[in-house]
């Protein structure tokens, strides 16, 4: 659901947005709980390399009883390609395996695999332990299910926000950022940086993260990156 962060609009232009809110909720209330076949899809030759850095973070020295870790040695590339769905392609990523696991073990997982669409702002692993360490008893631990869950659904809004889409939203708005409502129920703003045009994210508080994978088109929606963690407050 979009989120309209702008100056006073006008009457006609405010029964647009209305319009498009009252379709974008039709639309959610139809959403299939199946899993999305990908085979139904045209398929693709379109890949994005996907970023990684965890296999230097992960290699450590031999020692007289261990060897070094494998993946000291070279990592081949990964790529998300166009016509599998966020499911597939974020299961391929060893920079997203903290990320997949959490979704795991929310049940929020599955959900990826269907129709959606979805957008997802995935989180890599080294912001996300470096996060999960700081929570009391551990983000993992069960104890702390509803703040894991609610951290999760923060990187996760109904509906294809491509690029494209945020431009052309944001030229229609005549602003350079927009909300998203989230499946936390909380607002993620997306803000575009008029030097560079690049996007970043922004929480209620005003947090600002900055992206890693700039939206990598999906068969049920796109995927983006980001380069650390953001708590829907703080």
């Amino acid at each position: 659901m979009l989120i309209v962060m702008t100056p006073t609009l006008s009457k006609a232009r405010k029964t647009t947005f209305l319009g498009c809110a009252v379709a974008a909720i039709a639309l959610a209330g139809c959403e299939s709980g199946a899993r999305q076949d990908p085979f139904l899809h045209p398929n693709s030759v379109t890949a994005v390399q996907m970023p990684a850095i965890s296999s230097a973070h992960m290699f450590h020295e031999s020692t007289k009883t261990e060897t070094s870790t494998p993946v000291a040695y070279t990592e081949p590339p990964t790529f998300s390609l166009a016509d599998r769905p966020l499911m597939e392609n974020i299961s391929t990523s060893l920079e997203l395996a903290d990320y997949r696991q959490a979704l795991r073990q929310t049940g929020l997982f599955a959900r990826l695999g269907r129709n959606g669409p979805y957008t997802v702002f995935a989180l890599p692993n080294e912001p996300f332990e470096r996060f999960a360490a700081q929570v009391p008893g551990g983000l993992m631990n069960p104890q702390n299910a509803v703040q894991l869950k609610q951290l999760l659904g923060f990187t996760i809004v109904r509906g294809n926000w491509s690029p494209a889409a945020l431009n052309k939203a944001m030229t229609r708005l005549r602003s350079d950022r927009i909300g998203l409502k989230t499946l936390s129920g909380d607002v993620l703003s997306i803000q575009r940086d008029g030097a560079n045009g690049q996007f970043v994210l922004v929480n209620a508080t005003g947090h600002v993260v900055k992206l890693w994978l700039n939206g990598a088109p999906q068969s049920n929606g796109t995927l983006y990156i980001t380069q650390d963690i953001l708590p829907p407050r703080g």
